[in-house]
């Protein structure tokens, strides 16, 4: 066996301590070592200082102590007498380390790390079996571009593989599963079945000239299967649709991510057309894809829970802003209960902006995910969620940071706060958690790469150990391509398969139940009695892929939406009610006069066949469902009672503009002079005339109007306060009222409720993404909602 110089002082002092007999070399491979070696100079770089200060010495020695005394503890026993004795002298010799030269520190110090290494990895979780992997290359943007192949020909990037590392922590030597069985292309998102006997990745083919978005040469990712020999390589999926996220769900099928839905997000820049992609479910052979998420925006990271739910991160921006909200959410593994777990109301100052990849720690409640951030690629710190300690704060509504526990502190929540962003120097990727205390992880010295941090330059990101106590031990790093998404091969414990609640009677709707409106976090005003539900169904975008191209109204990134009706709240503040299955919706609570108390900033869906419960209007987490039985539960469920004309969709024209034609233009038509004794003109024009993309009453009724949007002018950036919803906040009501009072003009019952109708659904203007559908609307015609919904 040969050694560097560097490595005669450890193999010494081992041999005196009588520890060579009990300790497994490193590797008989020098490059190895001194690849290891390098990478602990990196890390102390990292923190500010070099392997010969006493400060790096004092904390190396601390966090190894801390990982023996975990190794001793655990019920497969480890033994690492050896490294304890080895430690405790060492410990001795460093507490006069700073009256030793230089290079003794530097000696101190390796043999320090050596003997931690030599203890970390006799913890077979680590090095009792082999470790897949991935080489990938990414679009350097942001996240939501590194999953569709269309971003592989765009950048003119390709390479990575499937592999296998033999033997972790002892050798550098790695398997190709592939072997050159597929062509020029780009790899993503790996996973393991839960025998370990196959591997799911997805892979996009390089086109052989650069596309055009939707061209019949638009590459796309493909998901694959292999088994961990490398053997029975075959394609799952193809059509012309990104598939990604290969997640195995414990009845052996497979979940993933899809572009089948077609649409795109409400943000993007001419360059980006960017594609919505939600959760589909498929066999394991590729056949039967069903759609189970109806989001109208993107979806991530599908992993199973202890408890047999799927896990994912979705990004979602109804009225707010759109690029902070990246929540992990949570269903069955047939689409229903779907459901926010963390991360949908975290504050603009406090973080994290996103929560991406997570994973169920085994034999643990707990989560662990990578808090990263929208304007970058995924990557961030690492984080362990509880999920039993999620809470909101009564006063703000945003989420609580007591369920989480950084255990990075070093590495910044990126992008947050998000006006005056922090961007972290060095970032971890695709943890996989081997207990609450140690976990595979891939992580790079650099700084996070992306629009936002303005890197244009992905380094070598290793495969490597990392524990709760700040260890960090290699295990292979290719300098050419980053290596992702570590994943021990071995079988692993099945979660439960959950059954379907389906029920086949219901048809092509679900119904939902609501215990009591008034079980709210924020408290509903005093003497606002709520009478009615508004349902109202969002509008996924089409045609042009370009932020507010077309515009709907006053909102940046506005959604299309359509009042499908009204359903009535019992006495108790109960409600029972049948919805249309698959379509993303979200509610009001409306009062006795046709004013919104609250409402959502989000959407749900229901499956067909689905029935869903829930306790209140944003009530606390962990509520109870109250024990007398509901009023709404002694009665057949509620039909959704449709809103006036032009409001399925929504059309100012044909909502709003033949109320102002009515009361209004007689003293708003523009013209000068004198109407009749003590009543003048006004120079706010409110007729029907076309002012650019709306009409001069549109636009001239913005001062008086308020509304949700991305950006401080909304009404409120992240959560919705009771009472101050738009018909409560706007100036119109106020103005409404004295011109009545004023006896200027009646309104009737019907009229006033419908002006509510449009103030609390954001005051749009058009109700469809299709510019000739807008020309209908705008000259006051019915038009369908748009053929995708």
């Amino acid at each position: 066996m040969v050694f560097p110089s560097a490595m005669w002082g450890l193999v010494l002092l081992i041999g005196l301590a009588g520890a060579a007999e009990t300790a497994e070399r490193p590797s008989e491979d020098a490059s190895y070592v001194a690849a290891v070696e390098a990478d602990w100079a990196a890390q102390e770089a990292r923190a500010g200082r070099d392997v010969h200060d006493a400060a790096a010495i004092s904390a190396t020695i601390e966090r190894g102590t801390r990982l023996l005394e975990y190794l001793t503890r655990q019920p497969q026993s480890v033994d690492v007498a050896a490294e304890i004795g080895t430690l405790d002298r060492l410990a001795r010799e460093a507490a006069v380390a700073k009256a030793l030269s230089q290079a003794a520190r530097g000696e101190l110090y390796r043999q320090i790390r050596w003997t931690i290494r030599e203890a970390a990895m006799k913890n077979p979780q680590v090095t009792g079996r082999p470790i897949v992997f991935l080489q990938r290359r990414r679009f350097l943007c942001q996240m939501l571009h590194e999953y569709l192949g269309y971003y592989s020909d765009y950048g003119d990037i390709s390479g990575g593989g499937v592999y296998c590392l033999e033997a972790p922590g002892r050798s550098a030597a790695v398997r190709d599963l592939i072997g050159g069985r597929l062509p020029q292309g780009n790899y993503t998102t790996l996973a393991l079945s839960y025998d370990g006997r196959t591997l799911y990745f997805a892979f996009a083919e390089r086109a052989s000239e650069k596309p055009s978005y939707g061209s019949p040469q638009q590459r796309c990712f493909d998901i694959y299967a292999v088994g961990i020999d490398g053997k029975g390589l075959r394609r799952l999926t193809s059509g012309g649709y990104d598939d990604f996220d290969p997640c195995p769900l414990p009845d052996g099928r497979l979940a993933f991510m899809s572009s089948r839905r077609d649409g795109f997000g409400r943000c993007h820049n001419p360059w980006e057309p960017l594609p919505t992609y939600t959760l589909h479910r498929m066999d394991a052979d590729g056949g039967n894809v069903a759609t189970l998420s109806f989001h109208e925006t993107n979806e991530w990271h599908p992993s199973v829970l202890n408890d047999g739910r799927i896990v994912y991160s979705r990004w979602d921006y109804v009225d707010r802003s759109a690029a902070h909200h990246h929540g992990l959410w949570v269903s069955r593994p047939d689409g229903t209960g779907a459901d926010i777990l963390f991360g949908n109301y975290t504050g603009l100052a406090q973080g994290p902006n996103a929560c991406f990849q997570p994973r169920a720690v085994p034999g643990s409640r707990k989560i662990l995910f990578v808090a990263g951030a929208h304007h970058a690629v995924v990557g961030g710190s690492l984080v362990l969620l509880d999920p039993a300690r999620v809470s909101f704060d009564p006063a703000s509504g945003e989420d609580c940071l007591d369920a989480l526990e950084k255990l990075t502190p070093e590495v910044c929540f990126p992008e947050v706060p998000y006006r005056s962003p922090c961007w972290p120097s060095s970032y971890f990727h695709s943890p996989w958690p081997l207990s609450e205390d140690c976990y595979l992880v891939a992580f790079s010295f650099h700084p996070l790469p992306g629009m936002g941090p303005r890197v244009d330059r992905e380094p070598a990101t290793g495969i490597y150990y990392f524990d709760r106590f700040g260890n960090l031990e290699l295990l292979h790093r290719n300098d050419d391509t980053p290596s992702m998404y570590p994943i021990p091969v071995a079988p692993r414990p099945v979660p439960p398969v959950l059954p379907s609640s389906i029920d086949p009677a219901l048809g092509n709707e679900g119904e939902l139940i609501l215990s009591d409106v008034y079980r709210s976090l924020m408290p509903l005003p005093a003497g606002r009695r709520v009478v009615g539900l508004r349902v109202f169904q969002i509008l996924p975008k089409t045609g042009s892929h370009v932020m507010d191209d077309p515009r709907i109204g006053y909102a940046r990134g506005e959604n299309a939406r359509m009042l499908l009706g009204t359903v009535p709240v019992e006495e108790d503040g109960s409600a029972r009610f049948r919805v249309p299955a698959r379509k993303p919706l979200y509610f009001q609570a409306v009062d006795a006069g046709g004013r919104a108390v609250q409402t959502m900033r989000s959407a749900v869906y229901l499956q067909a066949g689905e029935r869903r419960g829930c306790v209140g209007c944003h009530e606390p987490v962990e509520t109870a469902t109250p024990p007398a039985p509901a009023l709404a539960m002694q009665r057949a469920p509620s039909s959704i009672e449709p809103g006036p004309p032009g409001t399925r969709p929504m059309s100012f024209a044909r909502l709003v503009q033949p109320i102002l034609d009515r009361h209004c233009i007689e003293c708003h038509d523009g013209r000068e002079g004198r109407i009749r004794e003590g009543l003048d003109r006004s120079p706010l024009v409110l007729t029907g005339e076309r002012a650019g993309t709306f009409t001069q009453s549109y636009q001239n009724l913005r001062p008086f109007v308020r509304w949700y949007e991305w950006g401080s002018a909304s009404i409120g950036e992240i959560v919705t306060r009771p009472g101050q919803c738009g018909a409560d906040v706007s100036p119109l009501t106020a103005i409404l009222a004295r011109h009545v009072a004023d006896g200027r003009f009646e309104l009737s019952d019907e009229e006033r409720r419908r002006l509510y109708i449009w103030l609390d659904g954001n005051a749009p203007f058009y109700g469809s993404y299709d510019p000739v559908e807008q020309q209908a609307q705008f000259d006051g015609r019915l038009v369908p909602p748009p053929a995708l919904q």
